[in-house]
C-alpha cells in the first residue's frame, strides 16, 4: 500500500519525518500539525484557520517554581506538582497557540461584542487544542516516554475558579511568557491564544526563561504607559490591580451568550485583542531588553 493511500498517513505522528524531544523539534512537529490538520478551521463562513503556528517551552519537573504556585497569592494550595500526574515525571512541555491573523482581524474594536469568528474560534478552537495535546502525547510515547495530559485527566478539577493545574502558570515556568494586567500570558506571539501542556518522564532540556519578573512583558507594569485592557473590558473586570474573573464571567453570561445563543457560543476576547500585546511583546520592552521581534 502506498503512503498516499495509507489511511494512517494522516496521523501527524506517523508522517512527521524527524525524531527528538528538544524544544525546536517539538515546535516543528506541532507547527506541521497546525498547518496541515483540517480540523484547524472555523466551521462557519470561509473556514478560516483558527490557530497560527505555536510556541513551545519545556520546564523541569523539579523546578522550584512549581512549589511557589501553591502559595495563596499565586494559584493556591490546590495546585499540584508534576509528579502528582506522573510519578517519576522529569519534564513538562508547554505550548501556546496564537489565534490566527484572520480571526483576530474579525474582531471589531468599536463593538461591545466579539465577532462570530472569535466566539466560534474560542469554542471550536478548544477542541483543536485537545487535538494538539493528544498528538504531542502520542509523539512523546513514540520517543519512548510515558506521558499524561493533566487538563484531560480525570483528576483535573477546579475549586472557586482555581485549577489544580494552571496552564498559564506552567507556561510561565516553561519560558513561554509572562503575565499581563489582564491575567493572560503574554508571549513572543502575543496574548491572544490558548495554552496546553503534557507531563512526561523523559528528561528534556528546559527552556531558558528570558525574563525574571512575573509581569515583565506587560507595558502597564513596565512603565504605567498602557492599561488599554482596562478600557477595553466592557464590564470593568480589570483595574490597575489586576482582573476579577467573576466580574469577567458576567459579560459572557449577560451579554455575549444572549447575542450568540443560536450558535451556542459565549466567550469574550476584548482583553486579548486590539492591544499593544495582542500579537507580540511590546516594542518598548524589547528595546529595553536589547532585543527585537526578529531576535
Amino acid at each position: 500500500m502506498s503512503k498516499s493511500n495509507d489511511p494512517r498517513s494522516g496521523y501527524i505522528t506517523l508522517r512527521f519525518a524527524r525524531t527528538g524531544t528538544d524544544a525546536a523539534t517539538l515546535t516543528d512537529f506541532l507547527s506541521e500539525l497546525v498547518r496541515t490538520d483540517p480540523r484547524n478551521a472555523l466551521p462557519e463562513g470561509d473556514n478560516i484557520p483558527i490557530w497560527d503556528e505555536p510556541l513551545v517551552g519545556v520546564a523541569a519537573a523539579g523546578d522550584p517554581l512549581f512549589e511557589t504556585l501553591k502559595k495563596p497569592q499565586v494559584v493556591g494550595p490546590i495546585h499540584v506538582n508534576p509528579d502528582f500526574w506522573l510519578p517519576g515525571a522529569k519534564s513538562i512541555i508547554s505550548f501556546f497557540l496564537p489565534f490566527s491573523k484572520e480571526l483576530k482581524e474579525s474582531y471589531d474594536p468599536k463593538s461591545p461584542l466579539p465577532s462570530l469568528e472569535w466566539v466560534s474560534g474560542r469554542q471550536n478552537g478548544e477542541v483543536f487544542v485537545n487535538v494538539v495535546r493528544r498528538a504531542l502525547a502520542r509523539y512523546i510515547q513514540k520517543q519512548g516516554g510515558q506521558v499524561v495530559i493533566p487538563n484531560l485527566d480525570v483528576r483535573y478539577h477546579a475549586v472557586n475558579l482555581l485549577p489544580n493545574w494552571s496552564e498559564r502558570h506552567v507556561g510561565f515556568i516553561a519560558g513561554v511568557g509572562t503575565f499581563g494586567l489582564h491575567c493572560g500570558l503574554l508571549t513572543a506571539k502575543g496574548t491572544a491564544g490558548r495554552l496546553g501542556s503534557v507531563v512526561t518522564d523523559l528528561e528534556i532540556m528546559p527552556t531558558q526563561r528570558s525574563y525574571s519578573d512575573v509581569y515583565e512583558y506587560c507595558l502597564q507594569h513596565f512603565d504605567g504607559s498602557c492599561g488599554l485592557c482596562i478600557q477595553r473590558c466592557p464590564v470593568g473586570a480589570i483595574n490597575t490591580e489586576g482582573k476579577d474573573h467573576r466580574i469577567c464571567m458576567t459579560n459572557s453570561a449577560n451579554n455575549v451568550w444572549p447575542a450568540f445563543r443560536e450558535w451556542g457560543y459565549h466567550s469574550c476576547g476584548h482583553c486579548q485583542t486590539h492591544l499593544p500585546c495582542s500579537d507580540a511583546i511590546p516594542d518598548k520592552i524589547l528595546r529595553k531588553n536589547g532585543r527585537s521581534r526578529r531576535s
